[in-house]
């Protein structure tokens, strides 16, 4: 049905001749970031997690050093770096987090800013023992050394409160107390920093996200376990923030097929969003709205791609995956995989924002983890982290960034022809542009070097529709020759094809 819509607007469109039409903006509306990457450090290796706070940008994961915007001298950085959020540069903060085979998977900032926790499977931080989980105070890049927990495993996601760390993974001991995959310590600044708590949901396999309702009244849970509290909920289950953390919803395992598993989650006041990734048969690998309300789908976008990364802002769910195959959505067919997606947090179609990455290192799924962050100018910037290494085509390991002002230029309306079809009559065609950040472009035709156009008309085209346009110039002279050209604009740029001439 949304596909007959589509044609049948393009058809109008098409139809509307010289009627003026109102300028396309340069980021198309609700989306707020645009397709073109910001200038930004990378890193030497796969980076897993990203938090902000403050103008900073914490960045996590496998690597050993940083290197500058398309350049290839590295700084040293062992698995952890600090980044100016407006500028993309690294600052002086280095913390070091070593251990065999080393690797930090998940940051949270705590509520008041002030901390930043820090998990993955370590066994210190500049030089002093921390196995696998840390607290890190922000204002002077330390490490807190009051707050020591001691999960035995890596951790793969941490929510906190001002009184609570939740916190999960593949462990089951904390401090030698048993736990099943998800732990909690008090907080930072509490009366008993660190502490363990009583809040131990059982989960038949490991943890992979966690999230919290704004009112921290429950705990998300997604991963891998098929039970919770030894009640069938595969995947995905909310449980009681305080007491033991027993069970508020489960969903079993048709609502979640048994071949997927939640990587993610994104939350607002509305509802939650669940970033799957799904292997072999039944697979789903797409993302799920739920309402706080009922606990109840709000939609479900069935997208093939691993899901990897969710982040909601300004009412737009953004997300990281290799999604390859929306067909099943109305949108674009089976083929080449589009890392970074963008829909509306209540109606699932894709909104025109694709910047790229590539698939990249070790399992090659692109981007593993994205945030929002406010820069010290004020300004907001979609930060995206993970394995690639090119980004819209180019060289750009681990990190990018995207920002409000960076235009990305539509490319050239294609295949421009000038034919004659009659005495003194002129067919202009062409092909409509790509413009990753903005489905609506407007174009123009001028004749004979003129600066008034001879006729405008929006159309709507995306990297899987670019359909062509033409127009019909009546009542010239006989025998005359004109030249023409077509030019496109997003609001912003404006990009011209090459002139073409016909006589007539």
């Amino acid at each position: 049905m949304k596909y007959i819509k589509r044609v049948l607007i393009l058809v109008i469109l098409m139809a509307v001749a010289a009627l003026p039409v109102t300028p396309a903006s340069a980021l198309q509306a609700p989306v707020a970031f645009t397709a073109n990457n910001l200038s930004t450090y990378q890193t030497n290796g796969i980076a897993w997690s990203v938090a902000q706070a403050g103008g900073l940008v914490f960045v996590g994961g496998t690597f050993t050093g940083i290197k500058p915007p398309g350049g290839s001298t590295l700084t040293t950085r062992n698995n952890f770096a600090v980044f100016n959020a407006a500028t993309g540069a690294p600052t002086a903060c280095a913390l070091s987090f070593t251990g065999t085979s080393a690797t930090v998977r998940t940051l949270n900032v705590s509520p008041d800013q002030k901390t930043l926790y820090v998990g993955g499977y370590f066994s210190a931080v500049n030089g002093v023992t921390r196995h696998n989980l840390a607290a890190i105070t922000i204002a002077g890049c330390s490490l807190n050394t009051n707050w020591h927990p001691s999960p035995n495993a890596t951790v793969r996601a941490i929510q906190s409160t001002s009184t609570a760390v939740y916190y999960g993974g593949d462990i089951n001991l904390v401090n030698g107390v048993s736990r099943h995959y998800a732990a909690a310590n008090s907080a930072v600044g509490t009366a008993t920093p660190g502490a363990l708590l009583p809040w131990a949901p059982v989960l038949s396999k490991n943890l992979r996200a966690l999230g919290l309702k704004p009112d921290n009244s429950v705990v998300l849970l997604g991963g891998d376990f098929d039970t919770v509290n030894g009640a069938d909920s595969h995947a995905l289950a909310v449980v009681d923030a305080t007491g033991s953390g027993a069970n508020v919803v489960t969903y079993p395992n048709y609502f979640v097929p048994v071949h997927s598993v939640v990587k993610d989650f994104a939350v607002d006041s509305t509802g939650f969003y669940t970033g799957n990734e799904g292997t072999g048969s039944g697979v789903f690998d797409g993302r799920i709205a739920i309402d706080w309300s009922s606990y109840t789908q709000r939609w479900r976008d069935t997208c093939l791609g691993a899901t990897q990364a969710v982040v909601v802002y300004n009412s737009v769910l953004y997300s990281g995956s290799h999604a390859h195959d929306c067909s099943s959505m109305g949108e674009y067919p089976d083929g080449a995989r589009h890392h970074l997606l963008a829909e509306g947090v209540n109606d699932p179609h894709l909104l025109s924002w694709f910047p790229q990455t590539n698939e990249g290192l070790g399992e090659g799924l692109g981007p593993r983890d994205m945030v929002v962050a406010t820069g010290s100018d004020g300004a907001k910037y979609m930060w995206v982290v993970g394995e690639f290494t090119t980004v819209n085509g180019k060289a750009q390991e681990g990190i990018t960034r995207f920002g409000a002002t960076s235009d990305f230029v539509p490319s050239a309306p294609t295949g421009v022809a000038a034919t004659t079809t009659a005495a003194g009559v002129a067919e202009i065609s062409w092909g409509t542009s790509l413009d990753n950040d903005n489905i609506s472009l407007t174009y123009k035709i001028y004749k004979d070097g003129s600066s008034s156009p001879l006729y405008t008309v929006a159309a709507n085209s995306t990297f899987w529709s670019r359909p062509s346009l033409s127009y019909t110039d009546a009542g010239n002279t006989p025998g005359s020759t004109h030249s023409y050209k077509v030019t496109v604009s997003d609001g912003k740029s404006i990009v011209s094809s090459a002139t073409v001439s016909v006589k007539l």
